[in-house]
């Protein structure tokens, strides 16, 4: 009978050991780190040159020597606006092989291709690891949020909306001063073709036809009645609509007289040399600084408000997202966190022509011009640029028709009944 119990308690007391909780690892080893990424990360973006190019590479930089197991896949595909990288990434969404990020405007375009059809990862997790709620202004995070969430990690800000001009070209026009208001710009582009020297840069091409536009838009427009052609409350009947149309047709009487014939890229390569057909105005972003800077002739270029902008900064930020089922998604989210970084955006933002998103970027590491966007970034009205604002069946869709109207029909008002119908089409106002 002792025997017995004996032998019970042994049991017993084995299985009460086999009940314990396993003891606690030091301190020291919970708090050590999960092993660093690895492997590889692709990441889509229509960077391929210029300024673009080297704010690239220097922020790659970065990312290597943060996380130097990981190599990074720069997939960026050429291409004015990302026309080309968004038909790949379009088609590589839709067969479930998505890059593990890839670039884009915020704004509702991202919201409405990507983030309602339920292809992208929500990020409050990263902005709340990272800090991002404290450093990004509030209107950024507004703009890559969709109900609440943020879904893109913004990486600069870009003006859109600025007058680039050759002093040369000016001085040997007897011109003296930018102009300021578009009575004021056709005045100069006749003292300009008298000196037989191209006011304005032009290229046959649907995305440079819907940013310039957007320029002759915003110039016409007080900030509501803009906003308001995006959210339906305007409706494209508006006057401004055919105004800016017009005086979007008169300009391109002042291009140089090739501009049919010629890319974009070669009126921007003209615009750095000196080309009997070098016109002396580029409306452009200020991504055009960048440029400008890879080809060192700042010395030769002087800026301004476009024509009836003053007080007005139109912006844009590029950005990245991650997808679902990325193929290497730890790495996909080191990527986002330099992206998110302020050494990452202040190795990027100077070589590519933008300023931070970030508010606590070293002003120091900026030049004259970007010092001056980040002080009207404070203090200008801010308007999102169409693209941050449609979807991008529209952005393609004014794109086409604007440069059908100026390349061929030359009819504004069968140009404004077009964008009539691709607005309802792509169901703005609904």
């Amino acid at each position: 009978m002792k025997r017995y119990y004996l032998v019970l308690l042994i049991i017993v007391s084995l299985v009460l050991a086999a009940c314990q909780p396993v003891a606690s690892e030091p301190a020291g080893d919970m708090s050590m780190e999960a092993a660093e990424p690895s492997g590889t990360v692709e990441v889509f973006s229509w960077w391929s040159g210029g300024g673009e190019l080297a704010g690239l590479n220097a922020i790659i930089e970065v990312f290597n020597a943060r996380y130097p197991e990981v190599e990074f896949d720069n997939a960026a595909i050429g291409g004015g606006d990302g026309v080309n990288m968004k038909t790949v990434l379009e088609t590589r969404m839709l067969g479930g092989e998505p890059p593990d990020s890839f670039q884009v405007w915020a704004g509702v375009g991202v919201v409405e291709d990507h983030v309602v059809p339920g292809r992208m990862e929500g990020l409050d997790f990263l902005f709340s690891e990272e800090g991002l709620y404290d450093v990004f202004p509030q209107s950024v995070i507004d703009n890559v949020s969709y109900e609440g969430t943020p879904y893109v990690v913004p990486v600069n800000i870009h003006r859109q909306n600025i007058m680039w001009y050759r002093v040369d070209r000016f001085e040997a026009a007897g011109i003296t001063e930018p102009p300021t208001t578009w009575d004021e710009f056709f005045v100069v582009a006749e003292q300009l073709k008298e000196a037989g020297i191209p006011a304005i840069g032009g290229a046959s091409l649907g995305a440079l036809a819907f940013h310039t536009y957007n320029y002759f838009l915003n110039s016409v427009t007080d900030g509501e009645t803009y906003l308001g052609l995006f959210d339906g409350s305007v409706g494209w009947d508006a006057p401004e609509v055919a105004e800016a149309l017009e005086l979007h047709m008169r300009s391109m009487e002042y291009a140089s007289g090739d501009w049919l014939e010629v890319g974009w890229g070669d009126q921007v390569e003209r615009f750095a040399a000196d080309y009997d057909e070098t016109p002396a105005i580029i409306l452009m972003g200020d991504w055009f600084w960048g440029f400008i800077k890879s080809e060192g002739i700042e010395e030769l270029v002087g800026w301004a408000d476009i024509p009836n902008h003053q007080g007005k900064y139109v912006w844009v930020a590029d950005s990245f997202g991650l997808p679902k089922n990325a193929p290497n998604r730890d790495n996909a989210i080191a990527w986002l966190k330099v992206v998110a970084s302020k050494d990452g955006q202040d190795a990027f933002n100077p070589l590519k022509g933008s300023i931070p998103v970030r508010t606590d970027g070293d002003v120091s590491l900026y030049d004259e011009y970007l010092r001056e966007s980040m002080d009207a970034w404070q203090t200008h009205e801010l308007l999102p640029f169409i693209g941050g604002l449609v979807r991008q069946s529209f952005v393609t869709d004014l794109g086409n028709i604007v440069n059908n109207m100026l390349t061929g029909h030359g009819d504004v008002a069968r140009a404004q009944e077009e964008l009539i119908q691709a607005a309802k089409d792509s169901g703005i106002g609904e």
